[in-house]
């Protein structure tokens, strides 16, 4: 039922069979409880293995092939841990499917060169901006 709302909400393109089966990243930006209620509902349609990331605690990247990444509160990362991460999506983690989280938009943080822009545009192959689509928030 999230997801059939989280497609009202985003347009006509948008929808769990084009979101999990091309195994786009996906950007979900809003408070964390709602964050993190759609991605316990999202959790079902992840390719496994799921890695999770929690940004403000020390980054441990996974090793060995991960299906889906899941990287939680992405506006916290540092600069050296955007690098890093941007770096394993391109290597160690390629063709793994990102999906992640932020209290905050990404994109004045990244014209501010306060996010990686090769990163944020990454991230953000599918955006959904909960906050919008939430009545209170």
């Amino acid at each position: 039922m999230l997801l059939d709302q989280m497609a009202m909400n985003t347009g006509p393109s948008w929808h769990r069979d084009v979101c999990f089966s091309t195994r786009a990243n996906l950007l979900l930006i809003g408070p964390a409880d709602v964050t993190g209620m759609l991605l316990d509902v999202v959790r079902l349609h992840l390719e496994a293995p799921v890695a999770t990331i929690r940004a403000g605690e020390p980054m441990t990247l996974p090793s060995g092939h991960v299906g889906t990444l899941i990287v939680q509160n992405v506006c916290l990362l540092t600069s050296d841990e955007q690098t890093q991460l941007n770096d394993a999506l391109d290597n160690s983690l390629a063709g793994t499917q990102v999906i992640s989280t932020s209290a905050l938009c990404l994109m004045p943080m990244m014209q501010e060169g306060r996010f990686l822009d090769i990163l944020y545009y990454r991230l953000n192959t599918i955006y959904v901006d909960v906050r919008d689509s939430m009545p209170g928030l």
